[in-house]
């Protein structure tokens, strides 16, 4: 078995150095929408930190795990800024991931909408011990770059807004430039993104009685070397969110039913989900897990969004 895994490990590494990087797929970007947006940069008026862990193919050998650890927030009236470290293992292939976010954002009347792009540093690798394995072919160059390490940039932009605090529409661009740091070249490394690959997400609140809302929401994502995706969302929001449930169904070749549920209280939350694949492979791992924890800090007023008209902003 450590062999099958090592073997469908190299063949990745391979794949992935051909083909440049992917974004991670997390299902938690209602709570921190800053996953999928760089636009969502301090949009909230808070500093905000975030932990998040997400286990895939639970009990399978050299099953996938994500980590990720992030902040953003406002830091003057229409500048928001953020970053986020991600850790990714799958087998005996690491990633290493390192983004910054910008963002500016302005209000007019009840619409609040912002924009923004991110810069990224990523590395993969693999680990020595493949080299000790007997499925190893001495001399591998792509299999030794990967012990080395394969460095690359990658820079997104997006757009997103809120109008009445209840209807969110965001639409994000990412891999919009992807280039090897070492200086190589290789297929489609160096390319711009034409508008093929999107994330754009829509969700609406709807008032139900006193402290109950509901929110359907939809993802579609199409991004480099993964299939289109989409998520259809329900969720339900109880007593000004401190209890929070919800079912998301998601299609293309990772089609599950998630589950969610989480609390927020005063400065602290705290999300769970658990994915269910409809896919033949479900038979052989329990399913996934994915934890967020986030701790909110009220900013000051000054560093709240800009108000004013269109006309005025343009000036």
């Amino acid at each position: 078995m450590k062999k099958i895994i090592l073997l469908v490990s190299i063949l990745f590494v391979i794949r992935v150095a051909a083909t440049a990087q992917e974004q991670s797929v997390f299902t938690h970007y209602q709570v921190n929408p800053v996953l999928l947006n760089p636009a969502a940069a301090g949009f909230s008026g808070s500093h905000e930190i975030f932990a998040n862990f997400k286990n895939q193919w639970v009990g399978f050998p050299g099953a996938s795990n994500t980590y990720a650890l992030s902040y953003h927030g406002p830091v003057a009236k229409t500048f928001g800024l953020g970053a986020t470290i991600y850790k990714e293992d799958i087998a005996s292939l690491n990633r290493l991931r390192a983004v910054i976010n910008y963002a500016f954002r302005y209000k007019v009347d009840k619409l609040k909408f912002g924009f923004g792009f991110t810069t990224e540093y990523s590395q993969w690798s693999i680990d020595n011990d493949v080299l000790g394995n007997s499925l190893y072919d001495s001399g591998d160059e792509t299999i030794e770059k990967g012990i080395d390490g394969i460095n690359s940039f990658d820079a997104s932009i997006g757009l997103h807004g809120l109008y009445n605090d209840k209807t969110y529409i965001g639409i994000a661009f990412p891999n919009i430039i992807m280039a090897r740091l070492d200086g190589s070249r290789g297929p489609d490394i160096d390319e711009l993104n034409d508008g093929g690959y999107y994330m754009f997400n829509v969700r609406h609140k709807i008032d139900v009685a006193e402290g109950v809302q509901i929110e359907p929401a939809l993802l579609l994502r199409k991004v480099r070397n993964v299939p289109f995706m989409a998520d259809l969302s329900l969720r339900g929001l109880f007593m000004d969110e401190r209890l929070v449930g919800g079912l998301t169904y998601r299609t293309g070749p990772g089609e599950s039913l998630i589950v969610l549920i989480g609390t927020k209280q005063q400065q602290f939350s705290f999300y769970y989900s658990f994915d269910v694949s409809f896919q033949n492979f479900q038979t052989y791992n329990n399913g996934a897990h994915e934890l967020t924890v986030g701790f909110r800090i009220p900013a000051k007023d000054r560093s709240s969004v800009q108000e004013g008209t269109i006309e005025q902003l343009m000036k």
